[in-house]
């Protein structure tokens, strides 16, 4: 793949991770749905506990607690890195105090109909705060 090809395969990634990040952040679950194909899954630990869901358990979370955005609380979330193999990709993000955790997240994308949508997401929580 060319630089120019990867900086726009890159940004359209990056447009998914945003809708992912800004419908934590403001509490909307319709945001969150502009990153998420509808087949999507969560996989993670909670506590001991193995979470293995489709993503509408990510939403119902999301429709059940305050947002960052009413609660002040100073969630922030960064993209730390993105690989693109053809119409494939994987992206890592921080996340820092979100509902009192920070996590590691993975994602899972699949280039469809020329947009890119996250298929997986899976998390680590790194610490309680």
């Amino acid at each position: 793949m060319n630089t120019a090809a990867t900086a726009t395969e890159q940004d359209g990634i990056r447009q998914s991770i945003n809708f992912y990040i800004d419908g934590l952040r403001e509490g909307s679950v319709e945001t969150l749905k502009q990153a998420f194909h509808s087949e999507a899954t969560m996989c993670g630990y909670l506590g001991e506990t193995l979470m293995v869901v489709p993503i509408q358990g990510l939403y119902d979370f999301v429709a059940s607690h305050d947002a960052p955005a009413k609660s002040g609380e100073p969630f922030r979330a960064s993209v730390a890195a993105i690989e693109v193999a053809g119409s494939v990709a994987s992206a890592q993000v921080t996340e820092k105090s979100y509902q009192g955790f920070d996590f590691t997240t993975f994602f899972q994308l699949l280039k469809i109909d020329g947009r890119w949508w996250i298929v997986g997401k899976v998390f680590n929580i790194d610490s309680q705060n």
